[in-house]
């Protein structure tokens, strides 16, 4: 007689939670091909096309044919355009031995985690936070550490100190934020900065979103307040600010010995990125710049059409995104389950929103506003309908 035994799934695979968002487009992209007119406020994905530079750069390497394997940690070309976009916007000169180039952002963030983890170790950040870091600091074998701050979305420095141990290893800063599209005070940067410099732990920053800011903020470049730059790890990548999601190129900036760390930890993972992405990302970063700035000015204008939709809702609670293409509304007046009040949105309202309690506070929902106009103002007059009915 056969015996069938279930296969056996790791603790640790059990125990991770699937990504929300990912979730959420699949069952928008179901609703949309059973013909349901979904409005999708939940994603992180510009609308506007990837730079002519970068297009005209992939066709160009396309037609050659010659399409190879690359270092493990990036191309000679790539790893030059990130150094003097380094230059250009932190005023830090480095060299190709710093930088790693992934496949995405998120995967330089791992990179970092594998590298600098051991198990028990923990790693310090502030609510809300982006969703994947919780997941991936336990995929190393770490503990997140999760700080909430009383009012708003920054918290104090005193509170992000306290919250270090002799387990410490990181503070992951992201500014602009997602969700919350708040930009990190100058103060809470420096200090946190000379702190984890004084403390010997690593501050990484998360700087995808750093160029989309509005209202003349400008994110501080973190180099400015350290004298030494060992413990500081800057992401990056062509995702967010140029549009360019589905190139998956990213890259950390690193002090050389945890660099090379990383780099090696990538080559037993998923060795270099796509030469033809990387191709594109360089053409990107060394082609003309008014790309960027049409998406900031787009992304202003959609966050205004957006802030004006949401007017309606009398006891909603809203802070205007300094930066991003996301708006982190606190809707607990209506609902203070956010994943119960994004079904509803979903099953009664067609908008897809994203729940506060994935991005560690309960009651918010964020609203995505890097799609059309016409449909993030349709979006809110649904979500308004809704709630105001």
């Amino acid at each position: 007689m056969l015996i069938i035994s279930e296969m056996h799934i790791s603790r640790l695979a059990c125990e991770l939670a699937d990504s929300p968002t990912l979730a959420l487009n699949a069952k928008a992209a179901q609703l949309r091909e059973e013909g349901k007119p979904v409005i999708h406020l939940g994603g992180g994905e510009p609308l506007l096309p990837a730079p002519a530079s970068a297009v005209e750069a992939g066709v160009a390497r396309l037609g050659s044919g010659k399409i190879k394997y690359t270092a493990v940690s990036g191309s000679k070309k790539l790893k030059t355009a990130i150094a003097a976009y380094t230059a250009a916007n932190y005023g830090r000169e480095i060299s190709p031995a710093e930088i790693v180039v992934s496949s995405g952002a998120k995967q330089a963030l791992y990179n970092f985690l594998a590298a600098a983890l051991d198990p028990g170790d923990e790693v310090v950040f502030p609510a809300p936070y982006w969703v994947s870091y919780p997941e991936m600091v336990k995929l190393c074998g770490g503990r997140p550490v999760i700080v909430r701050p009383k009012e708003g979305f920054e918290p104090s420095f005193d509170a992000l100190k306290a919250a270090v141990t002799g387990k410490t290893r990181a503070i992951i800063l992201n500014s602009p934020n997602n969700p919350s599209g708040a930009v990190l005070s100058e103060n809470l940067v420096a200090e946190t900065a000379r702190f984890c410099e004084k403390r010997g732990i690593y501050l990484v920053m998360d700087d995808i979103y750093h160029q989309l800011v509005f209202a003349g903020k400008r994110p501080p470049s973190c180099y400015k307040f350290v004298k030494d730059a060992a413990h500081v790890v800057v992401i990056n990548g062509v995702s967010k600010v140029y549009g360019m999601t589905g190139f998956r190129i990213g890259w950390s900036v690193s002090d050389k010995g945890l660099a090379a760390a990383m780099a090696r930890i990538q080559g037993q993972i998923t060795s270099c990125p796509s030469d033809l992405s990387q191709e594109c990302a360089a053409a990107a970063l060394n082609g003309p710049q008014d790309c960027v700035e049409q998406l900031r000015r787009s992304l202003l204008e959609n966050r205004d059409t957006l802030l004006a939709g949401l007017a309606g809702l009398k006891k909603l609670k809203i802070r205007p995104p300094q930066g991003t293409f996301y708006c982190f509304a606190d809707f607990s007046a209506y609902e203070p389950d956010s994943a119960k009040l994004c079904k509803r949105l979903l099953d009664n309202a067609l908008v897809v929103t994203v729940p506060g309690r994935e991005f560690g506070m309960e009651g918010f929902l964020r609203l995505s506003f890097c799609g059309g106009k016409q449909d993030i103002a349709e979006g809110a007059a649904r979500i308004c309908r809704e709630l105001e009915n």
